[in-house]
């Protein structure tokens, strides 16, 4: 079964870096995508938009904090129907942020489901560019008292994600930036990590007390 990814990609997954193809392809039964590195500068530009961040962080979306040089961890697994489910935590120096997405494809689009609930969607169009997965949004919507809103143009939030091979540090690099209209950016990160796919539960060796 194809991920949400690359089925979204379509022949555009063999444009990818090996190692980015490798990321993209769908992780099977038992195992788990893991990956750790450090992030150059993450969080939230916007000091006007704090506050609404600190409800979104409740979500498991988005954070108000800022930092540089911020350690972070990620973990990847696969749903049935392809979809990727990833939680990525990162350790500020005060506390500890959560953020939960999963990804699925509609008509040839990378939906992503952001925070607990997927409260957030965004339609992002995937394209390879020099090796490198590129996303775009091409919609937001937010659920709200039970119904789905789409995000009007004038203040919808534009995301776009960058996922390459670095041949100089051999690690994989990360780039997400938000902007929105008349405040420019608003939020992102951007960082290394290495990557391996792995067993779930690793196994034990010896029984108890052995």
């Amino acid at each position: 079964m194809r991920s949400a990814w690359e089925a979204a990609l379509g022949d555009a997954v063999d444009d990818l870096h090996p190692r980015i193809r490798e990321y993209v392809r769908a992780i099977p039964g038992g195992l788990v995508g893991r990956g750790s590195g450090e992030f150059t500068e993450a969080g939230c530009q916007s000091r006007l938009l704090r506050p609404a961040l600190s409800v979104a962080a409740r979500w498991g979306i988005a954070f108000p904090e800022h930092g540089v040089d911020i350690p972070f961890t990620i973990e990847n697994r696969a749903d049935a129907d392809g979809a990727i489910r990833a939680t990525r935590t990162l350790h500020f120096p005060r506390r500890e942020r959560v953020m939960v997405d999963r990804v699925r494809e509609h008509r040839g689009l990378a939906i992503d489901a952001l925070g607990s609930g997927g409260r957030l969607e965004a339609a992002l169009q995937v394209s390879a560019h020099d090796g490198a997965l590129v996303a775009a949004s091409d919609a937001v919507r937010v659920r709200l008292g039970g119904r789905w809103w789409t995000i009007p143009r004038i203040v919808r939030p534009h995301v776009a994600l960058v996922e390459r091979w670095d041949h100089h540090a051999q690690s994989q690099h990360v780039d997400v930036r938000v902007t929105m209209p008349g405040l420019g950016l608003v939020y992102g990160y951007h960082g290394w990590f290495d990557y391996r796919v792995e067993k779930e539960f690793p196994p034990t060796h010896g029984r108890l007390g052995e």
